[in-house]
């Protein structure tokens, strides 16, 4: 079997107005003799009051808003987990995008479907609450049927505006843990140690498997991915 990591999101105007006066002239007449007056005094100038201080100015309201927590396990869950935990994985809401492609194309499929519906969500104000997963729901020589699964906090309103998407939940119950590092291209090993390990241990697993994706694949380089391979056994 191969599988796919992926993921999982670029005036004011002023104007001024001139004012002119204009000048008059006429032609002086001999005034009156007249006893020559003292000029007035001038008036004492007085000092300006001084200007009220200004309000200080309202701080620019900041268009930058903290980065939301992230949905992916820390360096340390990761590199905690064991290949072959038993765990116990618990329901949760989701957003689920459907679909089937062919092996030669998983990844590039897998990684359209994961941003579409990261896309979906965002556009409906959903909330991530974990990182993507696909579900590997039945396959053939040349093709996979899959679910592609983004958890959420929840959902509400009609489930026809998440179209082609539809409301679910995460795959829930008992399963067994494995870890695969690094890239698409050495998966298929990592598959291969994982039918050893149920083989040696006599378990018989569900044909549907869970590929969640722990790394961010926009910001992390090929052969630091990692990859939480979940496998449900028979009850």
């Amino acid at each position: 079997m191969t599988a796919l990591v992926t993921t999982v999101f670029r005036g004011v105007l002023a104007a001024a107005a001139l004012a002119a006066g204009t000048a008059f002239a006429h032609t002086p007449t001999a005034p009156p003799p007249e006893t020559q007056r003292a000029p007035a005094p001038s008036p004492t100038p007085t000092a300006p009051a001084d200007p009220a201080p200004a309000a200080p100015a309202a701080p620019p309201a900041s268009t930058a808003t903290d980065p939301p927590p992230s949905v992916l396990p820390s360096d340390e869950v990761v590199q905690g987990a064991g290949f072959g935990d038993e765990v116990t994985l618990d329901s949760r809401p989701a957003i689920v995008l459907p679909g089937k492609t062919t092996w030669d194309d998983l990844y590039g499929t897998f990684r359209k479907a994961i941003d579409q519906l990261t896309q979906i969500a965002r556009a409906n104000g959903l909330t991530a609450s974990g990182p993507p997963m696909i579900r590997f729901v039945s396959s053939s020589d040349d093709q996979i049927d899959y679910e592609a699964i983004l958890p959420v906090t929840r959902i509400e309103g009609d489930p026809a505006r998440l179209a082609p998407a539809k409301p679910g939940e995460t795959p829930a119950g008992r399963a067994i843990r494995f870890v695969h590092h690094g890239g698409y291209d050495t998966m298929e090993q990592t598959y291969d140690e994982i039918t050893n390990h149920l083989d040696e241990r006599g378990i018989t697993a569900e044909d549907a498997f869970v590929e969640e994706y722990v790394r961010d694949p926009d910001k992390t380089p090929e052969t630091d991915m990692a990859t939480f391979i979940y496998v449900f056994p028979k009850k």
